[in-house]
């Protein structure tokens, strides 16, 4: 098969090929004119080495895909080519960052072809491909297996008297004599990995030309090396225009949907291999259109799924590269896509590593030789977008830990930025160095830094994330940029809200005061503006800590200077206010203090949402309220306020439908706090089970009125799960199957398969083991369909309990065998657990001790590997059946 980064288009014939192993001679055979085929036989069963050796046609013959956008490249390669250049006697051609599917082969063909049709080399000119990143070492061609084919194809017969150990020898005086006699060759040398594999094969004279391609930048004597980048988008556009008229003559799609075709091509990172598979995707789909192919691309779990046309493939041009790195190189790549922004250096890769910087740096220069990293400047580097989807996907692989390299990037960049930050809060003069270097890391970092946020959300790191805002909140201040300030603020109190660190309810209410004061900021009274841009978080952190007397003073003086605010021309909108309001009392319900400043605030965030016809802020300051009965386990009280909700959002009709959502969202989620307040007090409490109704009704009611079915099935399927883990089995059954019924009409398969177990489970606490399993099946099937793996082995997984408990051990073993399969290939290692338990109790139904035993112990290794909390359980589960 050809290396997948060719894009040259050879036909069937063309690329005949026949094995050729180990290093003795054998025989030559001939197929077709222009390919040269050795032969050669081995003993060892090992993978086969092949040795193709074909001519090099000139331009007006050669046949090939379309090629664009490279005439400063093939010009640069026919300057080297040139038989009146003698400055080297080589060029090795190599992609930008190394990255396989460049076109590193296609401009080596093209090149070679014009060269060839100017006549430069009388000699002859060969192609070989040396097949240099094959997995197995014994496939990649060595220069004693290529002597004799090169002998042969440059002068018949010339190889047919010499011996195999003799034949090196015979090359190189071929070569000299037909220097002699002024008959310049030109020898391609394609897919080379290491300078070893070519070096033997360099021609001793400089009238000969030799041209290599590798993913390596290799050492190599006399060469010039050239790298290759990406298509310009304009190229991109034109290569799969010409292309799919060539593929499929008069087609207009790419014509007619020029937006989609540029959404194509950039989802395709301008990479000639991938717009290639594309084309072809295009042309054996005459009803799908280039936007279309956009949208699969962008919906796919990883774009390399899509990029496969049945014959090339940009995962597996990837792969070749990947498995030629050395172990300490390879955990780096994978690591790379923590890395929030485009660009990372020495400092970056240390600390995902756990490094110091001069151990990191051999690792990242090793991929940047192995062009599996591209440099864009002083100590900065880049992995291309599919490269990089490629690295996330070797990470889940390979399990690698994600979180602790993250934590160490992100608390960097953290540490980093409250250092520039306290330089700009600072006396110092503004032209002095301190601040002048401050504010230039500030904007050397700001991608990598507005992205490190992102980042810290997704892997719960919010502190790191708010203190990065932060420093962004100190810079715009000094800046006087009130826009970017008061944006960045809002920022922070949303990251802040969603989380559910309660350290970030003071980060809500300081981004929502910077928020206000970047409003306010130029009006009068002057004083208000800086009393809510100097709020600092960790001050008032250790006020409310230790001085609850002076945290109470602060937080009236703060919502008295919100009163000022609403009520003079301040230069704030109307409801700026409120959101602080809000904050305020869950700041001062959340700290235990007086009442008065919960209550207070409240009222005048409701008079102002009313004044000002804002229905939804009017609810979410009910709901602000219910919060605060909710720390105080005032169940009647928080449901009553979360009625008094409703109203206000059933007048919002009109309003922007993501507001309503997050009103709802945040009322649900009230509501089932309270439900889980009553499953705790269940025995306190009077009539807890028409609490718990309430609760449920109040949430559905919410979603009803905004016509969302998806989040009314979600919210019934939430009230299943906690009526199902506090024991009361029926209710949950019943909430499930209606859960399931909502589910079917919104075509929500995933959570349709997932209820189908939960409710297999509940099935089985009620020992109604016949319907348990045919809620297993319906969930296998459908986490099979959508090709979720880790589903199917938990959904079968539970079908062998069932299957056991019925009675029928033949097919629960079956089952059991097929989740422990789909557990292993999906790398799921406690699913591999899970199954692996049923494994082992359906091999002891079924007579087979000995193998139950042995399945057990290797769950229970796998087990001991996760972690101590499955460890344990599992140990206790086999043991107490007899199988430890």
């Amino acid at each position: 098969m050809p290396s997948p980064d060719r894009s040259d288009g050879r036909t069937h014939a063309d690329a005949v090929r026949l094995s050729a192993l180990a290093t003795s001679g054998g025989r030559v055979v001939q197929a077709g004119h222009d390919v040269r085929i050795t032969e050669v036989h081995h003993h060892a069963q090992v993978p086969d080495a092949v040795v193709v050796v074909e001519r090099v046609r000139p331009a007006a013959e050669a046949v090939g895909e379309v090629f664009v956008g490279r005439d400063t490249e093939v010009e640069s390669v026919l300057g080297v080519l040139d038989p009146t250049h003698e400055a080297s006697a080589m060029v090795v051609v190599s992609a930008v960052a190394g990255l396989a599917g460049i076109g590193k082969t296609a401009l080596a063909r093209v090149g070679a072809a014009e060269a060839v049709s100017r006549g430069w080399f009388p000699g002859g000119a060969v192609f070989i491909d040396l097949n240099g990143y094959a997995l197995q070492p014994e496939q990649r061609v060595r220069p004693e297996q290529m002597y004799g084919p090169l002998l042969h194809a440059l002068e018949d017969g010339a190889a047919e008297t010499v011996a195999p150990q003799h034949q090196a020898v015979q090359y190189h005086r071929l070569l000299d004599d037909l220097a002699e006699r002024g008959r310049s060759v030109l020898l391609v040398l394609d897919n080379a990995s290491t300078s070893e594999q070519i070096a033997a094969l360099l021609p001793r004279s400089r009238r000969h030309r030799v041209l290599i391609t590798s993913r390596h930048t290799l050492a190599v004597r006399g060469s010039r090396t050239l790298d290759l980048r990406t298509l310009a988008g304009a190229d991109s556009l034109r290569l799969v225009r010409q292309q799919l008229e060539q593929l499929s003559a008069w087609d207009s799609r790419v014509h007619d949907d020029r937006a989609g075709l540029v959404r194509l091509c950039d989802l395709c990172g301008h990479l000639p291999l991938a717009l290639h598979i594309a084309t072809a995707l295009l042309a054996g789909a005459p009803g799908l259109g280039p936007g279309e192919l956009a949208d699969d691309l962008e919906r796919a779990h990883s774009r390399l799924d899509v990029l496969d046309d049945g014959e090339r493939a940009v995962r597996a041009a990837f792969d070749l590269s990947y498995h030629r790195l050395p172990p300490g190189p390879a955990r780096l790549f994978r690591l790379l896509p923590l890395n929030p922004g485009p660009h990372f250096g020495i400092e970056t890769a240390a600390l995902l590593l756990g490094l110091a910087g001069p151990e990191a740096r051999p690792l990242l220069h090793e991929l940047g030789r192995a062009h599996m990293i591209e440099h864009v400047g002083a100590g900065a580097w880049r992995q291309h977008d599919l490269i990089r989807d490629y690295a996330i996907e070797l990470m889940a692989r390979n399990g690698d830990d994600q979180h602790q390299p993250a934590e160490r990037l992100l608390d960097h960049y953290a540490v980093k930025a409250a250092a520039a930050a306290q330089v700009l809060d600072s006396a110092r003069a503004p032209d002095s160095p301190a601040v002048q270097d401050a504010l230039a890391w500030f904007d050397r970092e700001q991608p990598n830094l507005q992205a490190a946020v992102g980042v810290g959300v997704t892997f719960d790191d919010v502190d790191a994330a708010l203190r990065i805002l932060e420093g962004f909140v100190q810079l715009h201040r000094h800046r006087g940029q009130t826009a970017e300030l008061g944006e960045t603020a809002r920022r922070i109190a949303d990251v802040a809200s969603a989380s559910s660190d309660a350290d970030s309810t003071l980060w809500s209410l300081a981004g929502r005061a910077w928020e206000l004061g970047a409003q306010v900021s130029g009006a009068e009274p002057a004083t208000a503006a800086e009393l809510l841009l100097d709020l600092d978080v960790d001050a008032l952190q250790w006020t409310l800590e230790n001085d609850l007397g002076a945290a109470h003073d602060e937080l009236t003086e703060l919502w008295r200077t919100a009163q000022q605010v609403s009520s003079g021309p301040a230069g704030a909108e109307p409801l700026a206010v409120v959101p602080l309001l809000h904050e305020l009392a869950g700041t001062a319900s959340a700290a235990d203090l007086d009442q008065f400043l919960v209550t207070e605030p409240l009222k005048d965030a409701l008079r102002l949402a009313r004044l000002h016809g804002d229905a939804l802020l009017e609810a979410h300051t009910h709901l602000v309220k219910a919060r605060h009965w909710v720390r105080r386990e005032r169940v009647v009280a928080v449901l009553d306020r979360i009625e008094a909700a409703l109203e206000p959002l059933e007048r919002s009709a009109g309003a922007e439908r993501s507001r309503r959502e997050q009103v709802c969202r945040v009322l649900t989620a009230i509501a089932f706090d309270t439900a889980n307040t009553v499953v705790s007090l269940r025995r306190q409490l009077r009539a807890p089970a028409e609490h718990l109704a309430r609760a449920q009704r109040l949430s559905l009611t919410a979603w009803r009125l905004l016509d969302s079915p998806e989040h009314v099935a979600a919210t019934l399927s939430r009230f299943a799960e906690l009526r199902h883990k506090s024991g009361h089995y029926q209710p949950a059954v019943h909430l499930y199957q209606e859960a399931i019924s909502v589910y079917r009409g919104v075509h929500r398969r995933r959570d349709l398969a997932r209820t189908h177990v939960n409710l297999s489970a509940a099935h089985t606490a009620l020992h109604h083991h016949h319907l348990a399993a045919d809620e297993a099946r319906r969930a296998a099937e459908l986490f099979a369909a959508d090709l979720d793996l880790p589903g199917v082995s938990r959904a079968k997984t539970l079908l062998t309990y069932s299957l056991l408990a019925i009675g029928d051990v033949s097919e629960a073993l079956d089952v059991a065998t097929e989740a422990k399969e789909a557990a292993v290939d999906a790398g799921d290692e406690e699913g591999q657990v899970s199954a692996g338990v049923a494994l082992a109790l359906a091999l002891k139904e079924y007579g087979l001790g000995q193998d139950a035993r042995s399945e057990a112990r290797g769950a229970v290794r796998i087990s001991a590997r996760v972690g101590r909390e499955l460890h344990w359980p599992t140990r206790a589960r086999l043991r107490e059946a007899g199988l430890l």
